[in-house]
């Protein structure tokens, strides 16, 4: 993942870069916005450079908005796409999106500025944002999908700088507008989600720059590419689908040849992933093409069962067939297994 550069405010209230650095990422705040007209560059807010220019631009607004909330918060630095990427230094750019959806994720909170949303005071004020948010330009930008999805704490806020709510108290408006289901929004992995259904999520949003349509989806499909801009959207694309096909080595991962219905799994209520353990399982089973297990084993009752649920909740696309089977004594195991492969659908079985 790239270096982050985040803006901080001074005790004066200067508004500066922290330069990144290979160190511990500070807490921060980071901003989603569309863009408009006289945004501030990383230009505008270089050491050197007059920042009365930067000030006396539009998108300014912006910068001290989120500088204003990051504070309310507790935060100290903040992030925001305008002026944080060097948008003029090509590698800068190719790995800042490279890297925006862990940046968003790892984000503190998620700062949505709807400046085409107004909360008027009044009787009237309620009614009148919730229509505006409804309509909101920034539900069809293609950006803005993997900023919705990423931050696990998302504050919407209108034009005037008024919390509307959070995504969570929005929730049923938000997955009505975009189709995103509620889980996905409720910060399930989105290896939960099959790459058909993620790039579905974007069929009605739109990007300024044709090959942006395939760059917005690299974090959403867990995937990295080198950008080319100029190679237009199908070649863009086409890549895209190259890049995901790698990634799962080839699995046609979008149809399953065995159903699994998780919802048939025995799951815990206070199971807590163990991701030393689930990262070491994945690197086992999936990082060669030949034939490979992994035992789990230890004491009754220490979570190998919910260890397993879990590998299978987030990589179950990777793989064609998942068979769940009892396996407490020696008959019942031949049994199952005959059954598995003598029969097209099998559910999970206990």
């Amino acid at each position: 993942m790239a270096l982050i550069r985040l803006l901080q405010r001074t005790p004066d209230g200067e508004i500066v870069f922290r330069e990144p650095t290979s160190g511990d990422v500070p807490a921060y705040a980071i901003l989603s916005h569309t863009w408009g007209k006289e945004e501030v560059t990383f230009q505008d807010m270089e050491a050197n450079a007059d920042m009365s220019k930067a000030v006396s631009k539009a998108g300014w607004r912006k910068i001290q908005f989120c500088a204003d909330q990051a504070t309310a918060d507790g935060l100290q630095y903040f992030w925001i796409d305008t002026c944080c990427i060097d948008k003029k230094n090509a590698v800068e750019l190719g790995a800042a999106i490279n890297s925006m959806f862990r940046w968003y994720q790892n984000a503190s909170r998620c700062y949505v500025y709807l400046s085409d949303v107004s909360k008027p005071e009044g009787a009237g004020g309620e009614r009148a944002w919730k229509e505006g948010f409804r309509t909101s330009r920034w539900f069809t930008r293609g950006w803005t999908l993997q900023e919705v999805i990423a931050p696990r704490l998302v504050d919407f806020f209108s034009v005037e700088g008024q919390r509307l709510g959070t995504k969570l108290s929005l929730v049923a408006e938000i997955r009505e507008i975009t189709g995103i289901p509620e889980k996905a929004l409720r910060g399930d992995a989105l290896s939960n989600f099959s790459i058909k259904e993620r790039r579905s999520w974007a069929e009605r949003r739109n990007t300024t720059i044709e090959e942006d349509g395939a760059y917005c989806l690299i974090g959403i499909c867990g995937v990295s590419m080198v950008l080319n801009y100029g190679e237009g959207r199908n070649h863009a694309f086409s890549r895209l689908e190259k890049e995901i096909h790698s990634m799962y080595k080839g699995v046609d991962f979008e149809q399953f040849a065995v159903q699994l219905n998780l919802a048939s799994f025995p799951e815990a209520a206070q199971f807590v992933a163990r991701e030393e353990e689930l990262s070491k399982m994945h690197e086992l089973l999936h990082g060669h093409s030949s034939r490979a297990a992994v035992v789990l084993h230890g004491l009754g009752g220490i979570g190998k069962t919910q260890l397993a649920i879990e590998y299978i909740r987030r990589h179950k696309e990777k793989h064609t067939a998942i068979f769940w089977l009892n396996a407490n004594d020696e008959d019942s195991a031949a049994q199952l297994s005959q059954h598995c492969s003598t029969s097209p659908e099998v559910s999970p079985l206990d």
